[in-house]
């Protein structure tokens, strides 16, 4: 067996949930490159974000009470906990709505899950890349699609996409 994956294995056990290292290496579980990787210096991504959703695309053939530009009120700040390989988010407006999350070794991210809203279950996606803008900021800027089910057969019956980017709190 290689050395090296004992070592790696090691490093993984010692990540917590909040993406920090539980060692004393100074590695960021959250950050797939470490500082200044190969691919550019790929910022963490756990942490807490703050987001905004900028429709671009309404379903024109929609006829769902109450899901319209009113339906993402809840889409905002966020948090990312775990560690690579290993992601989860959550919005703070809707806590219990566990999304999964997941980044590649190139700063692309994603996360999808559901919403439970007043007129169905939203079935919610969002992407993009994370990068350092040119201030220092840590961002996402990507997409995101909603898509709701209001009669339970896990059939989006309208939707909409939008742009969407997040500022990294606390910077």
């Amino acid at each position: 067996m290689s050395r090296i994956f004992p070592l790696a294995l090691l490093s993984l056990l010692a990540c917590g949930t909040d993406g920090e290292s539980g060692g004393t290496d100074g590695v960021d579980c959250s950050d797939p490159d470490g500082s200044g990787g190969d691919t550019g210096d790929i910022p963490a991504i756990a942490g807490d974000w703050t987001s905004s959703w900028a429709a671009a695309f309404w379903d024109d053939n929609c006829s769902v009470t109450d899901f319209d530009q009113t339906s993402e009120d809840w889409i905002g700040a966020f948090t990312v906990e775990g560690a690579f390989n290993s992601f989860s988010a959550s919005f703070h407006q809707s806590p219990d709505d566990t999304f999964a999350a997941a980044m590649d070794r190139r700063g692309g991210f994603t996360m999808s899950g559901e919403h439970e809203h007043d007129a169905g279950l939203i079935y919610a996606n969002f992407s993009g890349l994370v990068h350092a803008d040119s201030s220092g900021r840590t961002k996402i800027d990507g997409s995101g699609y909603l898509g709701i089910d209001t009669n339970d057969d896990q059939v989006a019956d309208c939707f909409a996409r939008a742009s969407w980017t997040a500022n990294k709190s606390g910077l």
